[in-house]
């Protein structure tokens, strides 16, 4: 069984990232994956307040939602994240979901003692633009979610770059819902999970 970690990183639900998102995981169905989907506009989780804590023991001292979400890191072969994009960079909620990995980082590289092990995991990334964007648009985002991905042990396999959504929505292109069935079918033949 493989066991997907789905990251909404949308303000609204059901828009054009969360779309594609359900695109994603619709063409991974099996009967042998457990999804977790995270949903960040629902989720109590705190910003880091750099304090440092985490440098003693890896933990994070913040008790809120994140602390079972470090636990989903830990079950996944896969995790998959959508978000919008915002001024060249992903959505408020996602950013500090990334920042709170700091715990992750500190535990591997200054405690020696990570909260989630160092399995190999797989990753996806999608990134929804309501402007024209080039791909070269997308490279601030890419280069946030590389560095996350490497912290929680996993290689950003596919990057998905949904540029013009305010003109064309997700769910208005075929060759991009095809596209992205592609791409969830070969994560779950790829995972290294």
């Amino acid at each position: 069984m493989k066991n997907i970690v789905a990251i909404y990183g949308g303000h609204r639900r059901g828009y054009n990232s969360d779309v594609a998102l359900d695109y994603l995981l619709d063409a991974m169905k099996s009967k042998e994956l457990n999804i977790k989907r995270l949903y960040l506009t629902n989720m109590d989780i705190k910003p880091c307040k750099a304090c440092n804590s985490c440098f003693k023991d890896g933990k994070c001292i913040i008790n809120d939602e994140m602390q079972n979400v470090y636990g989903y890191f830990e079950e996944a072969d896969i995790v998959l994240t959508s978000t919008p994009i915002y001024f060249n960079t992903l959505s408020s909620r996602l950013k500090i979901l990334i920042e709170r990995c700091q715990s992750i980082w500190s535990g591997k590289y200054v405690a020696g003692k990570s909260p989630i092990s160092r399995k190999k995991r797989t990753g996806c990334a999608i990134c929804v633009s309501g402007s024209n964007m080039a791909d070269k648009d997308f490279e601030c985002v890419i280069k946030v979610l590389d560095m996350f991905y490497k912290c929680i042990n996993a290689k950003l396999t596919d990057k998905i770059f949904i540029p013009n959504t305010d003109e064309l929505p997700v769910n208005k292109r075929p060759e991009l819902i095809i596209k992205i069935a592609d791409i969830g079918k070969g994560l779950i033949e790829n995972s290294r999970g």
